[in-house]
């Protein structure tokens, strides 16, 4: 019987999520032409990071 998955698989999954946003916001910076936008898309770029990180601390301290 398959089971659902827990909340650290969870977390795992937005982890993959977030790396997935990073390399697409890395694509879009090396094809960006604009510099107000290739700002705004490093900003986002710099919190997905942030959330990466932050999303990577909570498995690695996560108590089974």
């Amino acid at each position: 019987m398959a089971q659902g998955k827990n909340a650290r698989q969870y977390v795992q999954d937005v982890c993959g999520q977030l790396e997935a946003a990073k390399n697409s916001l890395n694509m879009a910076l090396n094809s960006v032409e604009k510099p107000e936008n290739r700002q705004k898309i490093q900003n986002t770029l710099n919190s997905v990071n942030s959330a990466l990180q932050t999303a990577n601390m909570t498995l690695s301290t996560y108590q089974e």
